[in-house]
């Protein structure tokens, strides 16, 4: 839920001006509140954007009743977005939400036009790097098309096939598909692996990364731990460190279903990895 309000929020010379509130439903027991800040990446990195991030940061701590009022306000000022709230959220009213909000860790989430080196790099010195959304405009005449990716698009497909029960299931473990120089270089050599992005939500809650090993070998069979994850260079995307490696009973690509088959990470729960027979198993919508 998108709420178009710019307000100043904090206190004296910390202040910060958000372009709107989010709150994301998608874990629908808990809320999240994120607070948006729209970006051109024509703009300066240091000395507008992320000064920008570092007083939302400040207002966060400093400044929660605030931001709980603002919500309040912007909610009941909107019927249809009271009557949104009252079917997605799990409280008797606006109130109860906004406490819940700000009572949890308050994120931030960048949208630009461009996704950069130098912006990725500088997002890393705070200590949870703001969720990034690429979102560019372009115009044919008097016509406007829209391309963007999603700050959580690996959660999206979860989202889209959940089937089990009204939530989402909570994921904890990631599977990749490796070509057999890379799982050897990497996965069994190195004990890490990388270039993944993961959206914020993804960091806090994997805990496990599963290989697939692409055609002839078709299966997965080897597991791990994760012992940290880490920015991957500058490149916007995590290198996930592991540990306490192990192998399991192939799980294999089933008769006639290329498409159970992982071309880019998706996500699964251990549960599902150790009972899975077949690939099709851990995709949990299905």
């Amino acid at each position: 839920m998108y709420l178009d309000v710019k307000h100043r929020i904090g206190i004296e010379k910390y202040r910060g001006i958000p372009n709107a509130f989010l709150i994301d439903f998608l874990d629908k027991n808990n809320p999240q509140l994120y607070l948006v800040e729209n970006e051109l990446a024509r703009h300066d990195i240091y000395s507008h954007i992320t000064e920008q991030i570092a007083r939302f940061n400040t207002s966060i701590i400093t400044s929660p009743n605030q931001i709980r009022d603002l919500l309040i306000k912007a909610i009941g000022s909107n019927s249809d977005t009271n009557k949104d709230v009252a079917r997605l959220s799990p409280f008797n009213n606006a109130t109860d939400l906004a406490i819940h909000l700000v009572e949890n860790q308050v994120k931030i989430v960048v949208a630009i036009n461009e996704l950069s080196a130098d912006l990725n790099l500088a997002l890393q010195i705070f200590g949870s790097p703001p969720d990034t959304a690429l979102l560019q405009r372009y115009q044919s005449g008097g016509r406007f098309a829209y391309y963007y990716e999603p700050m959580r698009d690996e959660i999206e497909e979860l989202e889209t096939g959940k089937k089990y029960s009204d939530h989402i299931v909570e994921f904890d473990t990631v599977v990749c598909a490796a070509f057999a120089d890379g799982f050897k270089s990497a996965y069994l050599e190195q004990d890490a692996w990388w270039a993944i992005r993961l959206s914020q939500k993804s960091r806090e809650q994997l805990k496990y990364l599963a290989i697939y090993e692409k055609s002839p070998v078709a299966h997965i069979s080897h597991y791990a731990e994760i012992d940290r994850i880490e920015p991957y260079k500058d490149t916007g995307k995590y290198i996930l460190y592991l540990k306490n490696k192990r192998t399991i009973k192939p799980i294999k690509l089933g008769k006639g279903k290329p498409g159970d088959a992982p071309q880019s990470p998706r996500y699964t729960t251990l549960n599902h990895l150790l009972k899975a027979k077949e690939l099709s198993d851990l995709w949990y919508w299905r």
